[in-house]
Order: structure tokens, then sequence, then C-alpha cells
């Protein structure tokens, strides 16, 4: 199960992965990619990548996990799935490039398919973030227009090309620990004992 910071590390190790694979000979070799927050669109980026986490929920395909137990066997209160919601935007100062590196980041995240914790907990400084038998799995998943148009309204700014995608079911853990008391073996009554 995750740590808390597993929503940075997922966001961090999505761009991570595209900075290490894109094609350096068709987009040339110095392009940026950052994780953007509503600010950052006012000025944009010359060329390169944003990821933007506009939208975290509780997921609601699985509500009542179980407790979570530890290696030793400790109990702690259930984990927290979570669902992240981001708009991946490439910025070009060529609309054709920038299309071409839309097409791009579209076919390489969908052949991702599992990521795997090794990959997750590659590109942040503690590498437990993620079990080892963790993964997540990156959905491309189109907005409606008009909830699209409601992002950019939002954002105040030009609308440049863009997608939308969800990574499902991040699982945050829980410190707190449930305290498991031994089992009752036996019972002893003082009825009818006299006070002295």
């Amino acid at each position: 199960m995750a740590k808390p910071r597993a929503i940075a590390a997922t966001s961090t190790a999505l761009l991570g992965l595209m900075q290490d694979k894109y094609p350096r000979g068709e987009f040339g070799p110095a392009l940026d990619f950052k994780l953007f927050q509503g600010k950052d669109f006012d000025t944009g980026m010359a060329e390169g990548f944003t990821l933007f986490l506009y939208r975290v929920s509780v997921s609601g395909s699985t509500r009542n996990l179980p407790y979570r137990r530890d290696a030793d066997g400790r109990r702690y209160r259930p984990s927290m799935p979570v669902d992240l919601h981001y708009l991946l935007t490439p910025w070009a100062t060529d609309g054709e490039k920038q299309q071409r590196m839309l097409g791009w980041a579209m076919r390489f995240l969908e052949d991702l398919g599992m990521l795997g914790a090794g990959q997750l907990n590659h590109y942040v400084a503690e590498t437990d973030t993620f079990g080892k038998e963790e993964g997540i799995e990156v959905i491309c998943d189109p907005l409606p227009l008009a909830d699209y148009l409601n992002v950019w309204d939002k954002l105040k700014t030009k609308m440049p090309p863009s997608i939308t995608y969800l990574v499902r079911m991040v699982t945050l853990d829980s410190d707190v620990l449930i305290d498991d008391r031994r089992l009752v073996q036996t019972r002893q009554f003082d009825v009818g004992a006299v006070g002295s």
C-alpha cells in the first residue's frame, strides 16, 4: 500500500517517464517537463509538456477496504483509495509540432500499461512510497466538451490542445495503529464476594 506522498510520486513518475522516452530526434533535445498549478497557465511554457492535477476524488469503486496489515501482522486503519484526474498539455511555438507532440504523448501513455512500484518510486527521493506489489494504470478519460471548456474557463487562458487522463485506485495508507488485544481466554466473576 502507498504512503500519502503517492499522489506526488505518481505525477512525478508520469512526467519522468515521458522525459526519459520522448523522441529527441523529432522534437529536439531540450523540451521542458513540468507539473503545473493553475497559476502557471498564465505564462504557459515555450516548448515541452505540462501535467496539471485538476481533480482528486475518493474512489467510488471500492470504499470499504479491510484493515491493512503490515509484515509484522499489526493492523492499521483501512487505506483510502483515490482517483487522480490529469490534464496533459504539449506546448510548442509551432502548431504542427504541438500536435505531433500531443499524438506522441497519447500513444506513449496508452502503451505504458501498468506502472509498477519500481517505476513509480524511481522518480522520487523516497523509494518506499509504493509497496513492491503495487501498481497503477493510466487511462485516457476525455471530458465531455462542456466540462473541458469549463476547465479552461477557470484557468482563464487560451486553450492549447490537451488531453485528460485518469489514474484510478491510488491507495493512501493510514499510520493509525489498531490496538489488537489478545482474545479472552477465561473470565473471572466476583459474584457473591463479600467486601470487608
